[in-house]
């Protein structure tokens, strides 16, 4: 299978981790809050949602899913950061950051996914520059893609 990062271990990169490494994937699950960190560390699941614990666990447990602080050299990297509003638009600060912690390990071939809730044209205009930063070129060197979450947070599974 593949090697996966997701970056941002909420209410939507947490179960979408779980699922990939349930499906055969070696997937290393990011985020930079050391408490949330430190709980799914402990076994302890920082979102509540039914049977999210036990698919965590499971997880977990079969060495497929690991939490770090930082990402690594992968093939596919999933941004699930919140975009939280300030007045009547989106903070884009979170994107930015999980884009600029990927790309120094973006590689050829490389697949970058921006699930995060973002006004148009953020792939293009935020995220593509912030990757293209690697000497690498979004189209022929590696992926960029868009696919925006519709999933109510909390109730994914």
């Amino acid at each position: 299978m593949a090697k996966v990062v997701v970056v941002g271990l909420g209410y939507i990169g947490l179960p979408t981790a779980a699922m990939l490494a349930l499906s055969g994937n070696d997937v290393v699950g990011v985020d930079i809050q050391p408490k949330v960190l430190e709980a799914l560390r402990s076994g302890n699941i920082p979102v509540r949602e039914k049977d999210l614990t036990a698919i965590v666990r499971e997880a977990t447990r079969s060495g497929r899913l690991q939490v770090a602080d930082c990402p690594e050299i992968a093939d596919y990297f999933v941004i699930c950061v919140p975009t939280p509003k300030i007045g009547q638009k989106a903070d884009l600060a979170a994107v930015e950051a999980a884009s600029r912690s990927i790309a120094s390990f973006i590689r050829r071939g490389s697949t970058a996914i921006l699930e995060s809730t973002v006004p148009p044209g953020t792939s293009m205009n935020l995220v593509r520059p912030i990757l293209e930063s690697s000497g690498l070129m979004a189209g022929p060197d590696f992926h960029l893609a868009s696919c925006p979450e519709r999933v109510m947070p909390g109730n994914i599974l």
